[in-house]
């Protein structure tokens, strides 16, 4: 079992679970399902998806695409605008698997559009309410440009428009994340029209996990692209987007100090492991839900208590009433983590109850 702490446990039948889930969705829907691995990572979680027949998916740079390529991904987009930087790595990996890129704006387009050798498929990004990254979505001169010049490069295949509705994480609720869902289609419908005669085969590629998680319509969607779904986390909860029965990992931290009268525990979890995201439940930030643990499965989240402050190692739990009497020093708890992606980032490795390491992607080639 895991013998250093703390620890980052996935729960392998949740995690497959989620997968089956959102694979069913997109066929049901009949569009390309096409997972991020950016929350996961991981050679070895990335296998529990070709048991669904899996064969292309989504990244967040290049040195995860060459990860995951070494891995036998061999159709990968980058849903990250192109760094200049990667020109070259990005030449070296087109050359061994089918690639696909993102450009942002013209800026960004221009920026490496003459330094791209080999055969890329070419996306671009647009923006349907996130307000991050990407061309407003009703920017057509803007789009027009883009789509021109990346048409006058012989390499390069326009291959569509690329989004991310990430302000659905501000939603609370199944109807705000439906409301925000559909308002994103309906803008993505509009530039479908405009081009599609030009290029009937033009792909909208859409993904985030609240709207795919919540909503079972996707009218005039290529592929989707979620990532988060594959553990989901507490914001998710919060969003309406899960249960915490479908959270696949959990921190196991050893308690340090008990505060009986102030109602608080110390653990050994700070925000090198849990990173500092946080949800406001009734007022008071959350960075977890706290549960018990036995030394292989974590129970539901322990009513009226959860992490509500941490710095660099330690973490602090709060609570009411009698939810965590009896705890001790040097016992365990499983912590859910508010921003899995994160957090398993900050990990850089997980456990299963077997015991069998899952490595990521090691933060020296990133």
């Amino acid at each position: 079992m895991i013998k250093a702490f703390p620890s980052l446990l996935i729960d392998i039948s949740k995690c497959e679970q989620n997968i089956a889930f959102m694979a069913q969705k997109a066929t049901k829907a009949k569009v390309l399902f096409r997972p991020h691995f950016k929350t996961h990572q991981s050679k070895a979680v990335g296998e529990l998806f070709r048991k669904h027949g899996i064969t292309q998916i989504t990244v967040s740079s290049v040195p995860m695409a060459e990860y995951f390529a070494d891995a036998g991904w061999n159709d990968i987009t980058i849903a990250f605008p192109l760094i200049p930087q990667m020109d070259q790595r990005v030449n070296a990996l087109a050359k061994t698997i089918t690639l696909n890129v993102t450009f942002s704006s013209p800026k960004n387009l221009m920026a490496s559009i003459h330094s791209i050798d080999e055969h890329v498929g070419v996306f671009i990004e647009v923006d349907v309410g996130h307000s991050r990254s990407g061309v407003a979505v009703g920017n057509t001169r803007e789009l027009a440009l883009m789509v021109n010049l990346i048409s006058s490069i012989p390499n390069m295949v326009f291959k569509g428009f690329l989004t991310h509705a990430g302000h659905s994480y501000s939603a609370r609720g199944r109807d705000e994340v439906e409301k925000l869902h559909t308002e994103a289609l309906s803008k993505l419908a509009k530039l479908r029209s405009f081009w599609v005669d030009q290029f009937p085969d033009l792909t909208i590629s859409y993904g985030d996990t609240p709207t795919c998680s919540v909503s079972d319509e996707f009218w005039g969607i290529s592929e989707i692209r979620p990532g988060n779904f594959v553990f989901y986390d507490v914001m998710q909860s919060q969003i309406g987007s899960c249960s915490t029965s479908q959270v696949a990992v959990a921190l196991i931290c050893p308690v340090v100090d008990v505060l009986p009268v102030q109602q608080k525990l110390i653990i050994h979890g700070g925000a090198v492991h849990l990173s500092k995201d946080r949800v406001v439940i009734d007022g008071a930030d959350c960075y977890g839900f706290v549960c018990r643990f036995d030394g292989r499965r974590w129970s539901n989240p322990v009513p009226n208590a959860m992490v509500t402050a941490l710095s660099q190692e330690h973490g602090v739990i709060s609570y009411s009433g009698n939810a965590l009497n009896g705890i001790k020093p040097g016992d365990l708890l499983a912590i859910l983590p508010v921003h899995s992606c994160l957090t398993v980032d900050c990990m850089g490795q997980m456990f299963d109850s077997q015991g069998n390491v899952y490595d990521v992607l090691p933060k020296t080639i990133r």
